[in-house]
């Protein structure tokens, strides 16, 4: 013997609830859906706990988009991260680095941008960063990202009085 759905498409939409078991089922709805928001935000909060992708593939999903895959830049568009290393002699240089709006603003926790900015100076710019940049250095870092990059960059390389 099988079983046939009613005829009556609207058979489930007429079932009476009564309104107490509804206001209960709404509840039950809110709960749920709170639950799985704090698991999301959790495991959003996590991330940077987590292990991560290869510096390399970072660096491709990143920032290859503007820097090019070998770190060539586009002139007048993205620098040559070949030669920022000689901005960690300048004061202010490191700290310049890790606020450049394409960095502060990355979408990646900042473990994950310390280790990709090490990886960036070491394997592409060949000058490794002393100390190396660290999760609570980036995080401070990248609070206020530059607003003008180019100006700044300016006046790294400016004369002392």
């Amino acid at each position: 013997m099988s079983r046939h759905l009613p005829a009556n498409p609207l058979f489930f939409a007429t079932i009476r609830i009564p309104a107490r078991r509804l206001n209960q089922l709404r509840c039950l709805a809110l709960v749920a859906s709170m639950l799985c928001l704090s698991l999301v935000f959790e495991g959003a909060a996590r991330a940077d706990d987590e292990t991560f992708r290869p510096e390399a593939e970072s660096f491709l999903l990143h920032c290859s988009g503007c820097h090019r895959a070998d770190g060539r830049g586009v002139p007048g568009v993205a620098p040559d991260l070949r030669q920022i290393g000689r901005l960690l002699d300048l004061d202010g240089g490191r700290e310049y680095l890790a606020s450049v709006p394409g960095v502060a603003q990355a979408p990646i926790g900042d473990r994950e941008l310390a280790r990709l900015l090490n990886w960036v100076l070491i394997e592409i710019a060949g000058r490794a960063p002393d100390p190396l940049y660290g999760a609570a250095e980036i995080h401070d870092l990248r609070a206020e990202p530059l607003r003008d990059p180019l100006a700044a960059r300016k006046a790294l390389f400016a004369p002392k009085p």
